[in-house]
């Protein structure tokens, strides 16, 4: 009956802990637009508690490890942490978009968490490029990857 109680319990709790793997994001997007910026997450084997997310745009291929200029942010905490439900936050455009028309973008995104039962504090960085068009967008596009730690811990590609 013991093992089947510690059984139950790892199961639940296997549940109730995730952590943010990615960024979704429109695959065009227009100058002065709101759009869903929908962080992607995952089970994980112990509990994140994630602190905020920062964004900004610069034209591609980006700048290694930096988000760019016209960052946005936004606070997550725990009601938007440890959840394996994608968490989507509502962003806009930049009006500057306008002097990159037709061109590709980076939508560069940190994210600072606090992992485990210690609060081990991390921040991880994703990349997902979109191209700024006139009109509305249709379909999404994803970040491919994610890399925790700051320049130094990280080889440049």
């Amino acid at each position: 009956m013991r093992l089947s109680t510690l059984t139950t319990t790892l199961a639940t709790a296997s549940l109730a802990t995730a952590r943010i793997i990615g960024i979704q994001i429109p695959s065009t997007l227009s100058p002065n637009a709101s759009f869903p910026l929908t962080l992607l997450t995952e089970g994980y084997i112990q509990s994140v508690a994630d602190v905020a997310v920062a964004w900004g745009f610069s034209a591609a291929p980006g700048y290694p490890y930096s988000l760019g200029p016209f960052t946005e942010s936004a606070y997550l905490g725990p009601d938007k942490s440890n959840t394996r439900e994608n968490i989507t936050l509502n962003a806009n455009a930049p009006a500057q978009l306008q002097n990159w028309m037709g061109q590709d973008v980076v939508l560069s995104a940190s994210l600072m968490s606090l992992y485990g039962a210690s609060g081990g504090p991390t921040v991880t960085n994703f990349n997902a490029t979109f191209k700024v068009v006139e009109g509305t967008w249709t379909d999404m596009t994803e970040s491919e990857g994610f890399f925790t730690g700051t320049s130094v811990d990280c080889p440049r590609a």
